[in-house]
């Protein structure tokens, strides 16, 4: 098959830092491995038309003269309306480009963004969502102030859903959060493909600042909605209680509502065991992994969240997670045998699972029963489901 995939990022972008770049990546990289004709179509600040990256094919799309138009003709208020806009209308150009030259079979699409909107109007050929977040639910979580232009925005991408026939998620949670919120309910659950992305590991940073240390490690965007206050609460609790912990920090900083940076916010929290927090920056797989590894458990207390990408890493690295009740989590996770569960946004609970785990004699095991559960999600299984739903997509069209 033929196969598109448009995405607002990419892991060949400086920039990138999230889970919709590493998925693309990862499934991508797995079909072309399957012999499959794999493009990627990408919103880019390269000037460089296409680039060759692990044998996937990477179409780099520029912004337009509409986002310009647009921000002029209002004013500036609705800056990521018109950049989406934009976005969408230079998909559909470059699709159309592309099909040129060999039809496609299928083109995927991300919810995110609404940078299908314009092809699921006017591009004939069999067309798919995946959805990797609800965006008025992880707006709330994440404090942001409901604007115009994020209304119009989470406006855009529900639009985006109801044009589309074939719509999936990687979680039932997000599906019953979706069928629920969006009343939108053509969604099918296909699990995303997982395995670690490179045995090339460089340890520098690990042997720089955390070896020989006994730590609990986060690592994601210091946001809100990623329950990082949730964390930055418990640590003083952690760090007086458990004189030989310390714990890593891997992450953008951010602003939110709570404070302008989340990581003066955690300091200002831990008085004189500051020198216990380790903060290090948005890291790359090979420099993380080896974070990963020598990690005694990872911390993810998620408001919100969709299997996220940390999770299963930790999982294939044979770590245990502490993850939150009601966010996904639990489908991997069985609180005790797979790793841990809190309820989201309780402090004490989290403090006092924390300490669970900290000294639990079969943390261990626990770790490897992680690793073993997160096998499931192992490309010949998951790719060969997606193949399948491509193949009904394309029948269904015919």
């Amino acid at each position: 098959m033929r196969i598109a995939f448009v995405t607002p990022e990419f892991v060949t972008e400086s920039y990138f830092s999230g889970g919709l770049a590493n998925y693309v990546y990862r499934v991508s990289k797995a079909l072309t491995s399957l012999g499959h004709e794999v493009d990627v179509v990408l919103l880019s600040d390269s000037r460089q038309a296409e680039l060759i990256h692990d044998g996937i094919r990477v179409h780099c799309v520029n912004s337009g003269p509409l986002r310009h138009g647009l921000n002029l003709f209002t004013r500036h208020r609705l800056p990521a309306t018109s950049e989406r806009l934009d976005f969408s209308f230079q998909v559909h150009r470059k699709l159309k480009e592309l099909q040129k030259q060999r039809r496609f079979d299928v083109v995927q699409f991300p919810s995110y963004g609404a940078c299908g909107l314009v092809s699921s109007l006017l591009l004939r050929v069999p067309q798919t969502v995946r959805i990797s977040s609800y965006q008025p639910a992880w707006n709330k979580f994440a404090g942001l102030k409901q604007s115009l232009d994020l209304r119009v925005t989470a406006w855009m991408e529900w639009l985006q859903l109801r044009l589309c026939r074939h719509v999936y998620a990687p979680s039932h949670y997000l599906k019953g959060l979706l069928k629920q919120e969006a009343k939108i309910k053509n969604v099918r659950v296909i699990r995303t493909p997982f395995y670690l992305e490179t045995a090339t590991w460089d340890s520098s940073i690990y042997d720089e600042t955390v070896k020989n240390k006994d730590y609990l490690l986060f690592f994601g965007r210091f946001q809100l909605h990623k329950g990082f206050h949730i964390l930055a609460q418990a640590l003083a609790s952690i760090l007086q209680a458990h004189s030989d912990c310390y714990a890593v920090l891997v992450g953008l900083d951010a602003s939110t509502p709570l404070a302008k940076s989340m990581k003066e916010y955690a300091l200002s929290l831990c008085g004189k065991n500051t020198d216990r927090l380790i903060f290090l920056g948005q890291t790359r797989h090979q420099q993380l992994y080896p974070i990963i590894a020598g990690a005694r458990l990872v911390v993810l207390p998620s408001l919100i969240d969709n299997l996220p990408n940390a999770c299963l890493e930790a999982m294939g690295l044979g770590k245990p997670v502490i993850g939150t009740m009601g966010t996904s989590f639990e489908e991997i996770i069985t609180d005790g045998k797979t790793g841990f569960l809190v309820p989201p946004g309780d402090v004490e609970a989290l403090v006092e699972k924390i300490g669970e785990a900290w000294t639990h004699p079969h943390l261990y095991k626990i770790g490897e029963a992680a690793r073993q559960q997160v096998q499931g999600l192992a490309p010949e299984k998951t790719v060969q489901e997606l193949l399948l739903y491509f193949r009904a997509i394309i029948d269904g069209a015919q």
